[in-house]
């Protein structure tokens, strides 16, 4: 790995947690939380009521004109704290947003701002130290999912299974040293590395042969704790070729990564131990790599799904590729060897690439790029 992607990851997760024994996690925990539930869960609950404030909330979001209020004000004291403490932001040249003249507010709006002012909580305002936790959205906080999406996978065993939530990062495109999550789901400690490894979507499974996909999609290898877990099949099985490649390169990591003694098939969740956000590597399809960080490993609660694990929670929209013809709308075929495009391979939408006309030169290979909608 080189340096400039393991200070980034270093930077983006962490600290990790101690091991947690996934088995062990389970057998303790079913002999603790009953009681512990039957002591604390009505306490619990009365505490955490927000029932009292449910309808006031739901009233005033459902009021477009309260609203709109409510984000404007927002928006304005999140500007004025970034310009209090960025001097580049006040020497912009760009002109503070004002809000509305207090006279000019209709009388609901202002009874509504009377009632925030007189919060006696001293977090409710923000204030400069704010700033320290506040980002611009990122693509990753996207979802391309409207609902949670279930496959034909195990039901779940309330007291012999724990639910473990994994994210999936990748690689972007305009810095190889940086990592987007890309996916997020939702496994029952009784399914396997396997079932990790096929519920990540990826782009390069859906390359055809010619560009380099592999007949046998379960090819893939993943390092946990200084163990290689390959798919075990004779001939492709990537743990084996990722010693051997360690092995030529004589560097420290090859005695520090040893082969494991069961395939990602045969090796359930629970019998590993994990850490809580440390990035386990991952890589499949020749040369494609994610990293994927366990974010939490817990017991079933009654409001969870019962069946269709692994679930799948959140998928990133990817960045698509622009027409490099018109450059205003994605592209969707690769054309490489074409000498009349200037670049090979060079990407185009299917107007630009039917106005260009089919080469009559020999060797130029059209394909279609990778399909970037996840059913």
């Amino acid at each position: 790995m080189n340096p400039g992607l393991s200070y980034t990851l270093e930077s983006l997760f962490g600290p990790p947690s101690e091991k947690i024994d996934i088995r062990s996690f389970l057998d303790t925990s079913v002999e603790i939380i009953p009681s512990f539930e039957e002591a604390f869960s009505a306490d619990v609950e009365e505490e955490c009521c927000v029932a009292d404030i449910v309808d006031t909330l739901n009233n005033v979001w459902s009021n477009p004109i309260l609203a709109a209020h409510l984000i404007k004000d927002h928006d304005h004291t999140v500007s004025a704290l970034h310009a209090s403490v960025n001097s580049k932001a006040s020497k912009s040249g760009r002109k503070p947003q004002h809000l509305p003249d207090p006279d000019t507010l209709k009388a609901d709006v202002t009874n509504l701002q009377k009632q925030l002012d007189v919060v006696p909580l001293s977090s409710f305002k923000l204030d400069t130290n704010a700033i320290l936790f506040m980002r611009t959205s990122k693509n990753s906080d996207n979802n391309l999912l409207n609902a949670t999406k279930t496959t034909r996978g195990l039901n779940l065993k309330p007291a012999k299974d724990a639910v473990v939530t994994i994210s999936a990062y990748t690689r972007v495109p305009w810095g190889p040293s940086y990592v987007n999550r890309s996916s997020q789901h939702a496994l029952l400690s009784s399914q396997s590395l396997q079932d990790v490894y096929q519920a990540i979507p990826c782009v390069s499974n859906n390359l055809p042969l010619e560009a380099g996909g592999l007949e046998n999609q379960s090819s893939c290898v993943i390092c946990i704790e200084g163990f290689a877990y390959g798919s075990g099949i004779e001939g492709h099985d990537y743990s084996e070729m990722l010693l051997e490649h360690l092995a030529g390169r004589k560097t420290n990591c090859s005695s520090k990564v040893k082969k494991a003694a069961t395939s990602l098939k045969d090796t359930s969740l629970s019998s590993l131990s994990l850490r809580l956000n440390e990035p386990y590597w991952l890589v499949h399809q020749g040369g494609c790599e994610h990293f994927i960080v366990v974010d939490q490993i817990r017991l079933i609660h009654s409001t969870d799904s019962h069946s269709g694990y692994p679930l799948t929670l959140q998928i990133t929209p990817p960045l698509l590729d622009l027409c490099r013809g018109c450059a205003k709308v994605p592209a969707v075929w690769s054309i490489a060897g074409d000498v009349r495009l200037g670049e090979s391979p060079c990407v185009l939408c299917t107007p630009c690439w039917r106005s260009m006309g089919e080469s009559v030169e020999e060797g130029v290979i059209v394909l279609p790029l990778p399909d970037y909608i996840y059913e």
